[in-house]
């Protein structure tokens, strides 16, 4: 019974009062509607602090009044349907027509999703210690589960931490600890993480790397000393 009447309401508040079962609340229909009324306009306004509280740096980009008409746009538009508070964010990216902006937000959104990602030990430089080459090659080990890999399609690296080149083309987020960190990624680098979504061997990993690294060894000591990998 509970669930039909909160389909019933669902169905209300996305395609208007016909959707309405007679008799479900008590009171004339203006009493209901506006009833009804208030509780969406709650639940829109939930939505928008969601969104300025996911993407906060983008907001300081296009500045307070656009990031408000957009989101809000976003919101009336149906982007953010059947979807709960933390996860309204997830399509706001690809909405945004400003290609500065939609990177910022990709960026916003795989940190969130990084920071609530599972916790998972990562592969530190101090697992390899004492091993010997045979073994280090044929350590197996996965892309750790909090790490992302955001490609840009614009300059945007810059306005997100002015130590990262205009060129920079992708970026790794990863979080070994408590922190998430973000760091510029080589196209090599990009490949070679692209491989490890599945269980790989170092050995792998290391040549995929020396195909565009003068160092493929030292390349994967700098990605394994960002968090980037889990030991298998």
């Amino acid at each position: 019974m509970l669930e039909r009447e909160q389909a019933a309401i669902a169905a209300t508040l996305l395609y208007g009062p016909d959707h309405l079962p007679a008799g479900l609340f008590a009171g004339d229909d203006n009493a209901v509607l506006r009833g009804l009324r208030v509780h969406a306009n709650t639940i829109s306004h939930a939505r928008l602090v969601a969104l300025e509280e996911t993407f906060p740096r983008t907001r300081d980009y296009l500045g307070e009044a656009e990031f408000n008409r957009l989101s809000r746009a976003f919101v009336e538009s149906g982007g953010a349907e059947r979807l709960a508070l933390s996860e309204i964010g997830r399509d706001f990216a690809g909405w945004l027509d400003d290609p500065l902006a939609a990177d910022i937000a990709r960026v916003e959104w795989a940190w969130l999703e990084s920071f609530n990602a599972a916790e998972a030990p990562p592969l530190r430089l101090a697992d390899l210690a004492g091993q010997d080459e045979a073994a280090l090659l044929g350590l197996t080990v996965r892309l750790h589960p909090a790490a992302r890999i955001v490609s840009l399609a614009s300059g945007a690296a810059p306005l997100i931490d002015p130590a990262f080149a205009p060129g920079t083309a992708a970026l790794l987020l990863t979080r070994p600890d408590a922190e998430v960190r973000l760091f510029a990624l080589h196209d090599a680098d990009d490949a070679a993480l692209d491989r490890a979504k599945e269980i790989s061997t170092l050995g792998n990993l290391i040549a995929s790397l020396a195909e565009m690294h003068p160092d493929g060894g030292a390349a994967i000591a700098v990605l394994i000393d960002a968090g980037a990998f889990e030991k298998v």
